[in-house]
């Protein structure tokens, strides 16, 4: 009889400590407990942040990193998500922030996010991200990268343009190619059958 509240005690205890076991799929170099991703104080930068997260992800801690922006998208593919810790970052609030900046608009607790202040640049340094507008990130922008920007895309269109175009060329000239044999060997196999029909008669003669 003894060994059955002590079992059920094991079992109970197992129950409770579930939660705080490691998540499938935990990101390196982030801590998971349960749907807790820590990803704090890591030194982590665009480059070196997780390209993904566990989609079940309720709370994602990024804080006292060096990140300046976050990939587009990445907190909305987080259906679960409650609460992110951006604090202590050094966000450069230009066009590369608008993401988050929609995406700290959606939320209703700003407790989590009353201390984002820009770094850089100069004219928005300590302005608190909130309340920037996406006016203003957008003009923050340099020129030069819009135009780089939109150069590149232009280029790749250009460059795929191009390649479409050379290979509907050579499709062409490929068939063309087949057409000519095809009629080369027509015309061979009909002057071999009139030389056949031909020789017959040609022999009934002598």
């Amino acid at each position: 009889m003894g060994s059955r509240p002590r079992g059920a005690l094991s079992l109970l205890l197992l129950l409770l400590a579930r939660p705080n076991l490691p998540a499938a799929g935990c990101p390196a170099p982030c801590s998971c407990a349960g749907t807790r991703v820590d990803c704090g104080r890591r030194g982590l930068t665009w480059a070196s942040l997780p390209a993904a997260f566990p989609p079940d992800t309720t709370e994602l801690v990024l804080t006292g990193n060096n990140l300046t922006a976050l990939p587009p998208g990445l907190l909305d593919s987080l259906p679960a998500l409650r609460a992110a810790h951006l604090g202590a970052n050094p966000w450069r609030c230009d066009c590369r922030l608008l993401p988050l900046r929609a995406w700290l608009a959606g939320r209703r607790e700003h407790q989590f996010y009353g201390d984002l202040r820009c770094v850089a640049p100069p004219a928005l340094r300590g302005r608190l991200l909130r309340y920037v507008a996406e006016d203003e990130l957008r003009a923050a922008c340099a020129p030069g990268l819009l135009c780089w920007g939109a150069l590149v895309a232009q280029l790749a269109l250009l460059v795929l343009g191009l390649l479409h175009a050379l290979l509907l060329a050579l499709l062409l000239g490929r068939l063309r190619r087949l057409r000519a044999h095809a009629r080369a060997r027509a015309f061979r196999e009909l002057s071999l059958t009139d030389r056949l029909v031909d020789e017959p008669a040609g022999a009934d003669a002598y």
